[in-house]
């Protein structure tokens, strides 16, 4: 039976939170009509009986189920309502008992709340709850005290019926909280999301998938944060399957419906989503900043199939001078590699693994290494699994089989249960002979193949288990990695979820390799920058499909170039020498410029991981207040000081660009040409050139590149070239390699610095 929230019981207070006893009533949806209608009287329900063609209106019994809607306070700008019946599972846990939120106040508050006939109140000073009693609704305020969230009663058809009733559960676990969309709010957000970064008319299911590319309209790392333009950003603190309605069904309403009994849903009010982000992230964690290393290029293939294939490609890169940080490994490494990871390393293909990878590091080489967290029966290390008790188990006992991603030969890939704590402790012990022997990081691929009748060994329950499961699988890796190295971990994660920022990088999966592909992992890169912010990445060419042109391979390097990582992969080979001399030649350079700029990205990285930023950033991030930021989805920002418009084209000819500047002075990276703003411009790019845009004021610290350098190692120690943009004295604060602080002072004459970073006495100015 559905239910619809109704009336508010009782009040009372609970600490630093409230909690309201309301009253749930039976509603039925009437046959051939939108809306509800429960079995209090029409008119409390706002029906119109005095419309002349009225149908006859069948109530259902008016009875009441015991529903409770707590308001507590997350920080000063951050109020938490949850919304469940009584006996739910909610009430008896903490905030953090799904392992999304880590820190349930990173910044306690005091909040002021009252009461009156009508509403309670729960206010911090900078965000206001109000709840109405009769009919139960939620309205949250701003500092200012506009309005950013309220809750849909107000929206009805004709005959007064209403259609978006604040909360309803649907009788068969689901439980919808339906918002108001405003004349002109726009919705951002719900994670890696490949289509429009405005989400507006769309209709999304937040689950966890192999998507099987970036056209399918499945996501590998959907998220249930979203931002609101109106100056609010929304987070369902869940593992349950999230259906998202953006107008779509109704076009002022959003829908988010959780495949659970409870709503437990977090609101952070200010007009500045930065500040938001920095708020969330507090909430569920800030990813550490990744070793210099990282930043560097990458090259990978599936698949490389052996220690004399992969040393030829370190050699490539020498004998054409293209720099190159890590070479990645895909499955051959295993004897059991078709979806299947035993750790069992293949000595035929690849010999002494301590071997090989010191081969690769004289070559000037870090070595990546594929996983994935399934096992299959024909490895050594299923029965050990098995009999010890490591594997995922179904609800009835059995273990669980493999699901979403087709298997080679249909044998059912079992999955490490990582609830269990001496599961997780054997899978982590498995990498570090790994590590010991000087793999750099793994590439933890697949972990969307959860089936949702499972019985982990925490009991977690079902419907969270499987958005929850690459959350757990890239923490367990992620943490193997710290331990036995001393540094910052670093992963190459494929599935992700709320929190996943944590864990460092992603990538966007397997794009196409046409310009379809590359336009839909911008798209992609740009939304999860919204809800899991940090260091995102992509396949450079796409991973599979028509074979790349050279020109497209040129762009899609480009791009690359100037996003938070760096990395070539496909089906086929990705070396730059494979796409002829005039491809080879342009890729080199961007390739040199990204290393000419590794002190910027390394401010950037520094930055993302103490605010809780993307490195990636939308246009409206730093921009909100600009009407056209929202839906700004085929450019970008690389930290606040550059804009990147890539080119979205697979020909040799040159073609037009349009893009958007933001106020002030923007002047091109390469030509020094100027860009004022806020405005439009149009330019001709040849196959040579993307715009990459710097912002006027902007301190820009570079390396003068050596020659013939092989990687980020051999740039450590060199001094910087401040390039300032723009005119007029400033400061500037920047972090060395080596983690210690610099300041400069900028003057029209000199520059002086103070620190640990060596810094040449010269600077160049741009004006």
């Amino acid at each position: 039976m559905t239910e619809i929230l109704r009336r508010v019981r009782a009040v009372r207070r609970e600490g630093a939170s409230v909690l309201l006893e309301v009253d749930a009533h039976p509603a039925v949806r009437l046959p051939g009509t939108p809306g509800w209608l429960t079995g209090e009287p029409v008119t409390d329900q706002g029906v119109e009986t005095t419309m002349p063609n009225l149908p006859e209106l069948r109530l259902p019994p008016l009875s009441s189920r015991p529903w409770r809607v707590r308001v507590s306070v997350a920080g000063p700008r951050t109020v938490r309502i949850t919304a469940a019946p009584d006996g739910a599972r909610v009430w008896d846990e903490e905030a953090t008992w799904l392992g999304i939120v880590t820190d349930a106040c990173p910044e306690p508050v005091e909040p002021d709340i009252t009461e009156d006939d009508g509403h309670v109140n729960v206010h911090t000073g900078s965000v206001r709850v109000r709840l109405t009693r009769f009919p139960f609704a939620i309205e949250v305020l701003g500092a200012d005290g506009r309005t950013v969230l309220r809750t849909a009663e107000r929206l009805r058809q004709v005959a007064g019926f209403p259609m978006a009733p604040p909360v309803l559960a649907d009788g068969d676990g689901g439980t919808t909280l339906h918002c108001e969309l405003g004349p002109e709010e726009e919705i951002t957000g719900f994670g890696e999301q490949f289509g429009r970064l405005v989400k507006n008319g769309q209709h999304l299911r937040l689950r966890v998938e192999d998507a099987l590319g970036t056209g399918t309209g499945r996501a590998y790392k959907p998220v249930p944060v979203w931002h609101s333009t109106a100056g609010y950003t929304g987070f369902l603190n869940t593992g349950a399957t999230v259906t998202a309605d953006v107008g779509h069904t109704r076009p002022s309403v959003l829908a988010l419906t959780a495949d659970d009994e409870a709503l437990d849903l977090y609101v952070c009010a200010d007009p500045d989503p930065g500040v938001r982000l920095g708020d969330y992230t507090a909430l569920t964690g800030r990813p550490p900043r990744p070793p210099l290393w990282a930043f560097g290029y990458w090259m990978g293939r599936c698949r490389y199939h052996s220690r004399a294939e992969m040393e030829q490609v370190a050699r490539g890169m020498a004998e054409h001078d293209v720099p190159c940080d890590v070479l990645h490994l895909d499955p051959d490494w295993l004897v059991v590699d078709r979806l299947n990871t035993d750790f069992i390393w293949n000595t035929d293909r690849f010999g002494d693994r301590a071997e090989f990878v010191a081969a690769l590091d004289r070559l000037g080489c870090r070595l990546s290494v594929w996983e994935l967290p399934y096992l299959d029966p024909a490895s050594p290390r299923y029965v050990e699994a098995q009999d010890r008790g490591y594997l995922v188990r179904d609800t009835a006992g059995d273990i669980a089989r493999l699901r979403g991603t087709p298997t080679p030969d249909g044998r059912p890939r079992a999955l490490i249960d990582f609830t269990n704590p001496e599961a997780r402790r054997w899978w982590q012990n498995l990498h570090t002979d790994f590590l010991a022997d000087g793999v750099a990081v793994f590439k933890t691929d697949f972990g969307e193949g959860l089936p949702d009748d499972v019985a982990l060994a925490d009991g977690t329950p079902p419907q969270h288990a499987h958005n929850l499961y690459p959350l757990r699988y890239n923490g367990a890796v992620s943490a193997v990695i710290a331990e036995r190295t001393g540094r910052a971990p670093l992963v190459w994660g494929r599935s992700g979820w709320a929190g996943s920022q944590r864990y460092p990088g992603q990538w966007g999966g397997d794009a196409e390799s046409t310009v379809a592909g590359m336009r839909a992992t911008v798209r992609g890169g740009l939304s999860y920058a919204l809800s899991a912010p940090g260091f995102w990445s992509h396949d450079i060419g796409g991973f599979f499909g028509p074979e790349l042109t050279p020109a497209l391979y040129v762009r899609w390097t480009q791009l690359g170039a100037f996003s938070p990582l760096m990395r070539a992969h496909g089906l086929r080979p990705r070396e730059p020498w494979q796409f002829g001399e005039r491809a080879l030649a342009i890729s080199r350079d961007w390739i040199r410029l990204r290393y000419s700029l590794l002190p910027y990205l390394w401010q950037v990285a520094t930055e993302s991981a103490a605010q809780g930023w993307p490195m990636l950033r939308p246009y409206a991030l730093h921009h909100p207040h600009d009407p056209v930021a929202a839906g700004l989805d085929g450019q970008f920002l690389l930290g606040a000081d550059l804009l990147v418009a890539p080119i979205f084209d697979d020909g040799e000819a040159a073609v037009p660009r349009r893009f958007h500047v933001p106020g002030g002075d923007w002047f091109d990276l390469l030509t020094g040409e100027r860009y004022p703003g806020p405005g439009w411009h149009t330019t001709v790019v040849p196959l040579e050139r993307m715009p990459v845009l710097v912002r006027g004021g902007a301190v820009l610290p570079r390396i003068e590149l050596p020659d013939r350098f092989r990687r980020t190692d051999d740039l450590v120690g060199l001094p910087w070239t401040l390039h300032v943009y723009g005119t007029g004295d400033r400061e500037a604060r920047l972090t060395g390699f080596d983690g210690t602080d610099t300041t400069v002072s900028i003057r029209e004459t000199r520059v002086t610095a103070t620190g640990g970073q060596p810094i040449r006495t010269e600077i160049v100015r741009h004006d």
